[in-house]
């Protein structure tokens, strides 16, 4: 019996990551006999979400357990694997004003593997491969499981780019590389990122490209063209994600006015939307604002579907590859997205996909290439083109799971 356990941030509780995890579920829950979920969710107040017949939840690893142990880091087989890991991080120079952050990330990760739910999902199968969805979070624990045949992980933003932690550090990267079978990289430049920051020929023969996809429709009608144009964006608001930079450059469209009105519609919650609020307030003639804060997975492609969006913006300072763009595109809808991280491969003229504006954009220059799409004949574009052959969940989920699938048939087991 061939068994996969799959560890999430949140999934299958219908917040974080479950967006993406369900996108992939049934082409896993098809390649394995079965399937065990261990998440590692903060908030269980939201419901949990249908699962295919073979797939169970094994626990939350992010709640204590009458099992967990104080002692679990010394534990025979956990000690030589604490050791190798320091050891990975003296030498090359990781350890040096991160040992804190080491030592706590080593405990999460040795706890969860040592978790008695977890040991017995191993114990029960001959055949155990795993698959952390995340390399941190729920995925902290994979690289200290011992039984399982194979491991893999996939890597996203928050827990690849080792710059944008709040420390600038990731615990024992070297050591989780060492233990994977295979690495998911989202995009070419998650997949650059780790050839040139650990220069190691063994992680690049186990990095290979898996993209996350989204579903679109089969056959596209789009809304006719009105007076008003639609201008999309979704995201948190968030620093990060900097959607007061859109508001800045919509203010700054050039033509328009009360004759030649336009709309911006923003889905999306965080910490600086009551400022986003505010600044909205002050209005200017011809744009007309709608920040609609949190809404489900669904209603948003249910939105694509029934209006005529014009331009989708994305100003984010820092980003894997958006799924919020996937939508978009997958939609036909044309995007301006700034030139970070994975943009570029979903983004651009040469895609047909939309414009790309420097990393650091001055808003006009965002207000400048909302115009040029907006004023662009219809045939300008074409980023269902790219979705189609790209990011169609009907391609991408299959292929992460043979992926994943085949370590099943690797040899050894740790």
């Amino acid at each position: 019996m061939t068994r996969l356990l799959l560890f999430t941030n949140d999934y299958p509780y219908s917040t974080g990551d479950a967006s993406f995890v369900t996108k992939e579920i049934d082409d896993l829950a098809a390649r394995f006999d079965d399937v065990v979920v261990f998440c590692h969710a903060r908030n269980t107040d939201v419901p949990t979400l249908p699962m295919p017949g073979n797939v169970r939840l094994g626990g939350n690893l992010f709640e204590r357990s009458a099992d967990d142990s104080p002692w679990a880091p010394v534990h025979p087989r956990m000690l030589l694997k604490l050791l190798a890991a320091t050891w990975l991080e003296l030498v090359s120079g990781r350890l040096r004003g991160h040992v804190r952050l080491f030592l706590m990330g080593a405990r999460v990760g040795i706890t969860q593997a040592r978790r008695r739910a977890v040991r017995e999902a191993i114990a029960e199968s001959p055949d155990v491969v795993a698959y952390a969805f995340w390399g941190m979070g729920g995925g902290l624990g994979l690289a200290w499981l011992t039984g399982v045949r194979a491991r893999a992980v996939r890597l996203h933003r928050y827990d690849l780019y080792e710059e944008l932690s709040p420390e600038g550090y990731l615990p024992f990267r070297p050591f989780l590389f060492r233990c994977s079978d295979r690495v998911l990289a989202i995009s070419h430049d998650g997949a650059r990122y780790l050839a040139e920051r650990y220069r190691s020929s063994a992680l690049d023969a186990k990095t290979v490209i898996s993209r996350l996809g989204v579903p679109g429709p089969s056959h596209l009608s789009r809304p006719p063209a009105g007076a008003e144009k639609l201008v999309v964006s979704c995201s948190a608001v968030t620093e990060i994600k900097r959607v007061d930079l859109v508001l800045a450059a919509l203010r700054l469209l050039p033509g328009m006015s009360e004759e030649a009105p336009v709309r911006w519609v923003h889905f999306g919650a965080g910490p600086l939307l009551d400022s986003l609020r505010r600044e909205a307030e002050q209005t200017i003639p011809g744009l007309r604002i709608e920040l609609c804060g949190q809404t489900a997975n669904d209603q948003i492609p249910a939105f694509y579907a029934a209006h005529r969006v014009d331009v989708f913006v994305n100003a984010s300072a820092s980003e894997g590859v958006p799924v919020s763009i996937m939508e978009a595109i997958a939609y036909g809808i044309p995007v301006v997205a700034t030139d970070v991280g994975g943009n570029p491969e979903i983004v651009g003229p040469q895609l047909g996909t939309g414009e790309l504006v420097p990393a650091d954009p001055e808003p006009a220059r965002i207000a400048a290439l909302i115009r040029r799409i907006m004023d662009a004949g219809e045939t300008a574009y074409d980023p269902r083109a790219t979705w189609a052959r790209e990011y169609d969940v009907r391609h991408t989920g299959p292929r992460a799971a043979e992926l994943v699938r085949g370590l099943a048939s690797t040899k050894g087991g740790a």
